[in-house]
Order: structure tokens, then sequence, then C-alpha cells
């Protein structure tokens, strides 16, 4: 009995991600190990493929953090990969995570490549510093998201993944982002409905903060509160646990902030004196587009490319010169066109008519020559 209920609670865990860690007095019902290995990197890992990338970069240079509930460092795929952090919650460091909803989203960024199976994070060389802000994904202070946006780009965090929101649009949550660009750090936030709960999620709804949206299988976008930047996978995407060896498969708003955390330590790793500003025009102008007008309401500039997003060479960061813009046409008058059969007929017949009278005379001595010989050859005619 007692297996089947920690099975049905892996079972919930895996089929929604709604990783909400519970209330403090029961923080013994945390998610349990994932011990299940799936050896298949899963859909996402294929659709963008970021092994294409990793002979160039592999995020080693950048400190992702991880905005939210807190990232395991028991996990077996970020071993030594994740820093103490800071816990704005509360008492002790933020390298925890009971409920294993911001481990799963670390891993999609930076897991390292464990024996027996495909999966491994988009930058998986990249550390990853944990900011816990709230200990239930489903109620976050304004306040203290925007201390942790600032604490992380404090702690030297190139890319800030925000995995958690607030429909709260606080002038100081505004102002933490800002603050991060201005030191070297670009921030990538959860657009999914379910990261602001009942509105509009901040801080993905400021412009200044790079929105992600999911994505299913199918390319299809997840439900979004605001327009998105760019997607990504969002849905059955293969992930791992706070703690086992194994994976989880998972679907829920904020898996895509990963993948393009990921894809953006991997362009702050490879092009190291790009600005935040720069890293987004990347990420954004190399993403797989849509058919529709960019940007696509609910698409963004399309999905993520980490491999485009590092080695595209973009003219405005190769001092290549725009074109210039075309001088207006010059309207020539028309040449007239002149049939060329009356001239040609005209000199056809005066040839013909010198010709005939060069010949006209030799032709009638001729003639006057073989009627005195009575029209006999020449070499028979006797002599005169």
């Amino acid at each position: 009995m007692r297996g089947r209920a920690v099975a049905a609670t892996a079972a919930l865990v895996v089929s929604t991600l709604a990783w909400v860690a519970p209330p403090l007095a029961a923080q013994q019902q945390c998610a349990p190990p994932a011990d299940k290995v799936n050896q298949a990197a899963g859909w996402s890992l294929q659709r963008l493929a970021p092994e294409r990338v990793w002979g160039f970069s592999r995020g080693e240079s950048t400190v992702v953090a991880v905005v939210g509930t807190g990232v395991s460092a028991a996990s077996p795929a970020l071993a030594g990969a994740v820093r103490p952090g800071q816990n704005l919650a509360g008492a002790g460091s933020a390298d925890n995570d009971c409920s294993g909803r911001d481990t799963f989203i670390a891993g999609v960024a930076a897991a390292r490549p464990m024996p027996g199976t495909g999966f491994t994070g988009i930058a998986p060389g990249a550390q990853i510093l944990p900011i816990r802000v709230t200990n239930d994904a489903s109620e976050v202070d304004p306040g203290r998201l925007a201390a942790g946006i600032r604490q992380a780009a404090d702690s030297g965090a190139r890319v800030i993944a925000v995995t958690v929101g607030t429909p709260v649009a606080a002038p100081d949550l505004r102002a933490a982002v800002t603050y991060a660009l201005s030191h070297d750090a670009l921030v990538v936030a959860a657009a999914d409905a379910d990261a602001g709960q009942d509105g509009v999620p901040y801080p993905a709804g400021f412009p200044e903060a790079l929105a992600v949206a999911g994505i299913d299988e199918q390319g299809s976008p997840t439900k979004s509160a605001v327009r998105p930047s760019l997607v990504a996978p969002g849905k059955n995407v293969v992930g791992i646990g706070p703690a086992g060896a194994g994976h989880l498969i998972a679907s829920a708003g904020g898996i895509g902030v990963g993948f393009v955390a990921g894809a953006a330590a991997l362009v702050r790793d490879y092009h190291r004196d790009l600005s935040p500003a720069e890293v987004r025009h990347r990420l954004e102008s190399t993403a797989d587009h849509p058919s529709t007008a960019l940007p696509d309401p609910q698409r963004g500039f399309g999905v993520v490319n980490p491999h485009a997003a590092a080695t595209t060479v973009l003219p405005a960061e190769s001092g290549e010169q725009a074109m210039p813009v075309q001088a207006p046409n010059v309207q020539l008058p028309p040449i007239p066109v002149v049939d060329p059969l009356p001239g040609t007929v005209a000199l056809v017949v005066a040839i013909a008519a010198s010709a005939a009278a060069l010949i006209g005379p030799i032709a009638a001595a001729l003639i006057r020559r073989a009627r005195k010989r009575g029209w006999r050859s020449a070499w028979n005619a006797p002599d005169s």
C-alpha cells in the first residue's frame, strides 16, 4: 500500500510538474527521488540539438542564477555545478529543493551528461546559482522577488532565469530587472499562464525581461498570459529530480525558461564581450521563426536555436556595413526601334547594280569575239 502511494505521488509530479512546495508544516512530503533512468534524450533535445554547438562552447564561463524555490545540489546530474546561493525566504542555503521544480528547470539548462542516458542540459558546463525567494511557487512576494533578482546580479550571474512570477507589476520589481541589465545580466522569465497564477506574470510582463513560453512536440504553443519573445519545449520534457540518478517527464510553465537560459549561457560563454541586449538580439534573430509577422502573438520570434544563437555571424557584430539605400532609377528616353530590312534591301540592290555595271561590258566584248569565231571555241580557232 505504501509503495502504491509513493508511485501515485511520483506520477503526479511527473505528469503535471505543478511543483509547489508543500506548507512548512508538511515539508516531509517532498518529491520522491527520480530512480527510473530514461535512456532517450527526449524530443526536446532532438528538436534543439545543443550538441552541435558544444565544440565551440559548453557554457563553462557562465553562471546561471535560478530565482525561485531553490535548486538541489544532491542531484547527481548537477554534482559540482550548484553553488550554495542565497535563501531570501528563510534560514539556510538555497541548494536544496523539496518540490523539485527548480531542480528540473536547472537541469534543463545545465545538467551534466550521465552514463546510460542521452539526456543532458543545453549548457552542460554552466554553473547554477540558486536564489530562493519563496517556498511555494504559487505565493510569490514581489518585493522578495525583486530582491532575488538584484542578489543574482550582484553575485555575478550573467543569466538570470526567473522561474516564478507574480501578478503584481511592482515598480521595484521592474527596477530590479533594469538593475540586472545594467550589471551585465540577462533576465529570462516565464511567460506561461501558471507562472503568474491568475494574471500577467511579472517580471515576464515587463519589456526589459526576455519572456519565454512553452511549445509541445508538434510546435503548438502552450497557454501564455503575455506575448513571449521566444518559445521552447514545455510539454512532456525529460528532466532530473532533486535526488536520484533517474529522470522525470514533466509538463508545466517555466520549463522553457531553462532551455533559453541554457542557450543564453552558451552565447555568453562564446561571445564574452556582448551586452545583455546583444545576447537577447542574438537569441531572437537566430530563432526558428514562425511563418507569420514577427513577433508572433503566441510564439514571439520563434523557437530558440542554441547552435544558431552561438555560431551565426551577425553583420551588426562583425563590423559589416549595411547595404546602402539604392539610388532612384533614372528614367532614360526610349530608344527608337529601326527596322533594318529596308536598308538591307537597298544595299543588296546597290551591290547587284554595281556588279551588273562591271560585268556588262566584259560580257558584251566576249560575245562579239565569239561571233567573229563563228561561235567556235577559242582553243580550236585558226590563227588569224
